[in-house]
């Protein structure tokens, strides 16, 4: 879609718009030094160059990171069923993707959610390496997601915060692994705790823009820096963020082939969500998150 219209018909009075126009960082902008400082150089490359061959060529590191457990192991496990198969096409699903901000505040069913994380995040194969007879950390079967990540690390963390209860689903916080298909129950809300509401703390969004307590579950995805810092040093911090557009992307095409209502949102306080998820807000921390519900309207699409 576009709109056609005479720009000198437009007068620019505010600094805002003024800032908006600029091409350039302003003087000491903190963007600025985080695009300085994770820029590829011949010096940063001759830097990692030892790092990123140790990954790529030394058995035993692909050993240990095909062999890492999952976080959360000493959890609760909640086995998935196996995922319905999507229908839509994808020219159709690409054309009517809208951020919809109307949810009813019906929850989603195990079943629903199963399918939603499947396609979206879950696991789509693996690549055996072939062993070495001499090398026992050579036996190494490393699996792929569906979605893009640098050097197949997969350092973005998926937790799930189920605000509206659901069929099969309890309100509570989950963690999600992607090798199991499962999730871990994180904790379930004491009974004199309003889960919604806590949920809603978490967020700038005033009530008329989008109301957090009518989402059926909220993707509360983050970084966990360090898993691909130790590869790439401060270049990987830039991967982590590129992955967790590619997963939350997917996520949004994966609820719109279903039908259901999904809509992104960066207002979150970085702090607040860190401390809800229990991490350190540092080696690992919030990047991202979404709400996905039932359309209020009924229809699919806005």
């Amino acid at each position: 879609m576009s709109q056609e219209y005479e720009p000198s018909s437009f007068e620019f009075v505010s600094s805002y718009f003024e800032q908006f126009m600029e091409k350039e960082f302003g003087d000491g902008g903190l963007a600025e030094l985080f695009h300085e400082n994770t820029k590829y150089t011949d010096q940063e490359s001759l830097e990692l160059g030892e790092s990123a061959a140790m990954f790529s060529n030394d058995p035993s590191m692909e050993y240990a990171q095909a062999k890492l457990k999952p976080d959360y192991r000493g959890k609760e496990r909640l086995d998935l069923p196996d995922p319905d198969e999507l229908d839509a096409r994808i020219d159709d699903v690409l054309a009517s993707r809208r951020s919809q901000r109307d949810q009813s505040g019906e929850g989603l069913s195990l079943q629903e959610l199963s399918t939603l994380l499947d396609h979206s995040c879950g696991t789509t194969g693996s690549q055996r390496i072939e062993p070495d007879e001499d090398d026992p950390f050579s036996d190494v079967e490393k699996p792929f997601r569906a979605y893009a990540s640098g050097g197949a690390l997969y350092p973005s963390e998926i937790y799930l915060a189920v605000v509206n209860e659901g069929e099969n689903l309890d309100r509570g916080l989950y963690y999600y692994v992607p090798e199991d298909h499962a999730l871990r129950v994180l904790r379930k809300p004491d009974e004199d705790e309003d889960f919604a509401q806590s949920v809603d703390d978490l967020f700038a969004t005033p009530q008329d823009v989008f109301d957090h307590q009518s989402c059926a579950v909220k993707f509360l995805i983050t970084g966990a820096f360090w898993r691909s810092k130790a590869k790439y040093g401060p270049r990987g911090y830039r991967f982590v963020l590129q992955e967790t557009g590619h997963l939350g992307q997917n996520v949004l095409l994966v609820a719109e082939a279903m039908g259901l209502a999904a809509v992104p949102l960066a207002s979150f306080y970085d702090d607040k969500v860190n401390e809800f998820l229990d991490i350190d807000g540092v080696d690992e921390a919030v990047t991202y998150t979404l709400s996905i519900g039932k359309s209020e309207s009924g229809d699919t699409h806005e």
